[in-house]
């Protein structure tokens, strides 16, 4: 049954707050809470709202879920929803820093690229307006990509997949932890192999698209004689969980060990033109969370030079545009 505007001023005080009768309240609705009213010192939220296709707009609408309340009460406010809504979230925010970072460096003259695949598999700019947000990666100077929440497929299926991509690494003849230079096509062909060794029916399923048309347009738009090629640093013996210990978070750091030799550190150093890409050997022990086989577990970092870039793997002009 639809609300009139009558029946709304009827829940309001003279400042256009919702009238709060009692000590503790409790607000369920729709629309009319998540775009008509803003309630003071609310600190509890319960966010479910899960469309097929999130535009930024729209749920950049509901932030108003956030505040207004003192400060004080920031350390009691708590937001509760879904992995994969805050993953969504996530991105509104590399998103938003993405384009403030580049209006504050000048970027309303130099522009942000906005970019995305086409049908052929190649990468060209598109208008920001045809960017659909649950499909959207911000690339900046060293961020980090990488599958988290996965799980592997077990060993009958993956070990010698795991031992082909070993065999062709070691082909190289470089020593674990330092970086040489690989082919694009090379470092593809690995990238892809090392995704038949996951499981998409367990955990979150890695966006292997986005991954490779992100390391091929880093390693391809750059004036650097090493343009097309990919910096490879390989550890092996990592002993990683799946779950970070003491929490409920999946573990989303492989690559930053304690010590100043850490391949994090190392990619930091040589990328500075093309993107360094990172292939870590875990053990995958069954006590870790993992299936009891060893598998890579692949990081691209980002060179430092890069621009900012926000990318599509699928655009609005590609689907129904309407909005659930």
């Amino acid at each position: 049954m639809g609300t009139s505007e009558t029946d709304i001023n009827q829940l309001l005080d003279n400042s256009g707050q919702l009238k709060l009768r009692a000590p503790l309240n409790i607000f369920i609705g729709g629309q009319i809470l998540d775009r008509g009213i803003t309630i003071a010192n609310l600190i509890g939220f319960y966010y479910g709202r899960n469309p097929p296709r999130f535009q930024q707009d729209t749920v950049l609408q509901h932030s108003r879920m956030y505040g207004f309340r003192p400060k004080e009460d920031l350390a009691v406010t708590r937001f509760y929803t879904t992995k994969e809504i805050y993953n969504v979230m996530m991105k509104i925010h590399e998103f938003d820093a993405g384009l403030r970072k580049a209006f504050e460096q000048g970027g309303q003259d130099q522009g942000v690229v906005f970019i995305q695949q086409d049908l052929r598999n190649e990468i060209i700019p598109c208008s920001p307006n045809k960017l659909l947000l649950s499909k959207t990666t911000t690339l900046r100077p060293y961020k980090r990509m990488l599958p988290v929440g996965f799980q592997t497929g077990y060993k009958t299926y993956i070990s010698q997949i795991v031992e082909k991509i070993d065999r062709a690494i070691g082909e190289s003849g470089k020593k674990d932890g330092v970086a040489f230079l690989i082919r694009l096509d090379n470092a593809k062909k690995i990238i892809r192999t090392i995704a038949k060794t996951f499981d998409d029916n367990t955990g979150p399923s890695w966006d292997v698209k986005a991954f490779l048309a992100s390391m091929e347009y880093l390693s391809r738009h750059t004036d650097s004689d090493y343009q097309g090629h990919v910096w490879c640093i390989v550890k092996r013996g990592r002993n990683m969980s799946r779950i970070r210990p003491g929490s409920d978070r999946y573990e989303d750091a492989p690559d930053t060990p304690a010590g100043e030799k850490g391949e994090l550190r190392i990619a930091k150093q040589v990328a500075t033109d093309i993107p360094a890409l990172l292939l870590l050997l875990q053990n995958g022990e069954e006590e870790k969370g993992w299936r009891g086989t060893p598998f890579w577990w692949p990081v691209l970092v980002a060179p430092k030079n890069t621009k900012t870039v926000v990318f599509t793997s699928e655009s609005l002009s590609e689907q129904d545009e309407t909005e659930y």
